[in-house]
C-alpha cells in the first residue's frame, strides 16, 4: 500500500490549488486497482496485453476487482498510470489490445497524436477526419482505454466539457491534472 502525493496548482488563480493522493491497493486473489480523487482505475488484461482500462467513480464491485489481477501486464500499466498521476510520465509504453471497428481505430489513432495537456474540438476531429462531430463522439464513447487513449483530450465547441464514457468529473480531473504538469 503506496500513497502518493502532490499538488495540484494553476500557477497563480488558485482555482486548482488542492492536495491530490493516488493511492494503490492490493487486494486478496492478487486484485489490484488505484484509487485517485476522482475515483478508481481498474486495468483488464488479456493474455500479455492491457485491454481495458476501466475509470470508475464509486468502489468497484467484486467481480471487477476479480477482473484485475496481478500480472506483469497489469503491473507494468498501474507502474506507468501511478507516474502519470504524479506528473511523472506523458506517454505510455504497456502492450494493448485494441478492439473495436475500423473507423472507431482511425478515430483512436488520431485522439493518441493529441499532445499532453493540449485539447482539440469535436468538430476540430471530425473535420480532420472528414467525418461530423457526432460520429467522433460515438468512437470515443466506445474507448476501452481511456487516459492511453486520450479521449479527454477532446472538448466541445469553445472548449465546453462535453461527454466522457467514466463522468464529467473524470475528465475534468484528467484535463486539470495534465495542464497542472505541463509547466513541470
Amino acid at each position: 500500500n503506496r500513497a502518493l502525493s502532490f499538488w495540484l496548482d494553476d500557477h497563480g488563480t488558485g482555482a486548482l490549488r488542492a492536495h491530490v493522493s493516488c493511492r494503490t491497493y492490493s487486494l486478496d486473489k492478487g486484485s489490484k486497482m488505484l484509487k485517485t480523487p476522482a475515483g478508481w482505475v481498474i486495468v483488464e488484461i488479456s493474455g500479455k496485453k492491457v485491454k481495458r482500462i476501466k475509470l470508475l467513480t464509486s468502489p468497484p464491485e467484486k467481480k471487477e476487482i476479480l477482473l484485475s489481477q496481478i500480472k506483469e501486464p497489469a503491473k507494468r500499466a498501474y507502474q506507468q498510470l501511478e507516474e502519470y498521476f504524479q506528473g511523472k510520465r506523458k506517454e505510455f509504453e504497456f502492450e494493448v489490445e485494441i478492439s473495436g471497428t475500423e473507423f472507431d481505430k482511425k478515430v483512436w489513432n488520431e485522439v493518441k497524436k493529441i499532445p499532453y495537456g493540449e485539447v482539440v474540438t469535436y468538430g476540430e476531429l471530425a473535420k480532420k477526419l472528414g467525418t461530423s462531430p457526432r460520429a467522433i463522439g460515438n468512437a470515443l464513447r466506445r474507448n476501452p482505454l481511456p487516459i492511453y487513449i486520450p479521449c479527454h483530450r477532446v472538448v466541445g465547441k469553445g472548449g465546453k466539457l462535453r461527454g466522457f464514457s467514466a463522468g464529467l468529473t473524470w475528465k475534468s480531473y484528467l484535463l486539470s491534472l495534465e495542464k497542472s504538469f505541463k509547466k513541470v
